[in-house]
């Protein structure tokens, strides 16, 4: 059998690991398979075409792609998964993605996890064919990516996982991950951790162990703040730290500042990771747009800035604009409370300080978006309004300096 693995041409950091895991598969079953990121026309004429689609908001993509192998080859059977299809199959049945000439539908969707491939290891040294290469790409394959637990305890609800994955389940060892990634990666630089909530691990000393003994910087993601242990500090403080296999890049521990409620648990977590000397900045996505509000978000700055003062410790916290799990199109929701200048106005404001909101101990960071609530959004106003706004004249020189 002859198989396409299709990863739409996206911008993002994270390769798709049930994509890996369907090329192991292949090569498990002596299938000849390609991988392609985008849309290629190749001499290989495939009997079978997998695709994985996630985000909802990429949909205009993802149509683009189903049409290009589509016409491309009429006649494979094509099978796509991931959130997307999960949640809202009705959206794939258009009449155009229907075979005319037979009677048998080869246009499948998938919906949930593929057991057949669960429990598989990804194929870390695929080849890949990939549309139009640029410096925009930011995918990153020096990194041994792997799922140590799938699912979650929690059930939030701006959250797909539990819809997707269900309940929480702890795999006893990922030693064999480590060990083939590392054999088909030999320059590996980092091993990324995707779980969903890795402090809810059943297994979590046994996985820590396995990662202290591989000796790899780790960047894991999925800490949840509230969940978090002193024991668990003092057993993280062991590893490496790194950033996706990203060299000469700052390392972080990775956890959320998504509500204001949360306060109490990052400076819990915060000075844990001081008295642990954990070797990795303290890191926070910051979801905004949801139930919150714009005050809620600036208390979140606030508290922050006092827990980065009262520990002497910086807080990178990275805003995350709300999106519902049926939008077609990014950045059209407004949350009950927001506007759409204030949603979009953080999301520039924020990328024009380098992606992140830097809480420094000496405070510097509100120099540049205001030391009131209301400085703040009236500057929030002015970069959700217009293109080209700039806090200073137009300079980029004083814009303040990001570790």
């Amino acid at each position: 059998m002859n198989v396409l693995i299709v990863e739409p041409k996206l911008t993002s950091i994270a390769p798709n690991i049930a994509l890996m895991k369907l090329a192991r598969l292949c090569e498990l079953n002596g299938y000849d398979f390609q991988y392609i990121r985008g849309c290629v026309k190749t001499n290989f004429i495939p009997d079978r075409i997998y695709m994985s689609f996630i985000f909802t908001y990429y949909s205009a993509i993802y149509e683009k792609t189903i049409d290009f192998y589509k016409r491309l080859y009429p006649n494979a059977e094509i099978i796509i998964g991931g959130v997307f299809p999960t949640l809202f199959p009705n959206w794939f049945d258009k009449s155009k993605w229907k075979n005319p000439f037979f009677d048998i539908d080869r246009f499948y969707i998938h919906r949930g996890m593929y057991s057949d491939i669960e429990t598989l290891i990804p194929k870390y040294n695929i080849d890949i064919i990939e549309e139009d290469k640029t410096s925009k790409d930011k995918q990153n394959r020096n990194s041994i990516v792997l799922y140590s637990s799938r699912g979650c305890t929690n059930k939030c609800k701006y959250c797909a996982v539990p819809t997707l994955e269900g309940k929480m389940k702890s795999y006893h060892s990922i030693k064999d991950n480590l060990e083939i990634g590392l054999k088909e990666l030999p320059n590996a630089k980092s091993v990324v951790l995707y779980d969903n909530n890795f402090t809810a691990h059943e297994y979590f000393d046994n996985i820590v162990d396995e990662l202290i003994d591989f000796g790899l910087p780790v960047d894991i993601h999925g800490l949840h703040v509230s969940a978090f242990t002193e024991h668990q500090a003092e057993k993280l403080a062991k590893l490496k730290w790194g950033s996706q296999g990203l060299e000469k890049s700052t390392a972080y521990i990775r956890f959320s500042f998504d509500k204001i409620e949360y306060r109490k648990h990052v400076d819990r977590a915060v000075s844990y990771v001081k008295k642990y000397n954990i070797g990795a900045e303290f890191f926070c996505y910051m979801l905004y747009n949801f139930t919150d509000s714009p005050h809620d978000f600036w208390m979140r700055l606030v508290y922050s800035q006092e827990i980065s003062k009262k520990y002497g410790k910086y807080i990178f916290l990275f805003p995350q604009r709300y999106e519902p799990f049926d939008a077609m199109k990014k950045y059209q929701y407004v949350g009950e409370k927001w506007t759409q200048e204030y949603a979009s106005g953080i999301r520039k404001m924020t990328t024009w300080l380098h992606g992140f909101l830097s809480i420094f101990p000496n405070g510097n960071l509100f120099r540049w978006i205001g030391f009131t609530e209301k400085e703040f959004f009236e500057k929030v106003y002015k970069f959700g309004t217009k293109k080209n706004y700039r806090l200073i004249k137009n300079s980029t020189d004083d814009v303040p300096e990001i570790m």
